[in-house]
């Protein structure tokens, strides 16, 4: 397998990748990889923003300083519930977040969690 591209992605993107290449395949009646079989039935499970949300949330983030781009994404992929959460993506980043920011990303990621349900 050779490597195109590093560009970091949204799982949603992610996906529309790898759905376009199934349906690419399976005109060519060839299957997708292992991996990336497995990878596809994952997003799809996982993929849980609508392409507005992202597109919102991103511009949101970005107006925060500091916040790099693989940053912006893993929160947008991962969707923190709280702060502990969000000081956990960035323990091994160089550059520590002041307390007001990861109160404004928890703040803005808040607004696109799905609310989870009570048991």
């Amino acid at each position: 397998m050779k490597i195109i591209d590093t560009t970091p992605i949204t799982f949603n993107e992610a996906k529309d990748i790898l759905t376009k290449m199934e349906k690419e395949n399976i005109e060519n009646e060839k299957d997708l990889g292992y991996e990336q079989k497995i990878t596809l039935e994952y997003l799809r499970t996982r993929t849980i923003l609508s392409k507005k949300d992202i597109k919102s949330t991103t511009e949101e983030l970005s107006k925060i300083e500091g916040l790099k781009e693989h940053q912006r994404l893993a929160l947008l992929n991962l969707l923190p519930k709280d702060e502990e959460e969000i000081n956990t993506l960035f323990m091994k980043e160089r550059v520590k977040l002041e307390k007001e920011k990861i109160t404004q990303i928890a703040k803005i990621i808040s607004k696109v969690r799905p609310k989870e349900k009570k048991k």
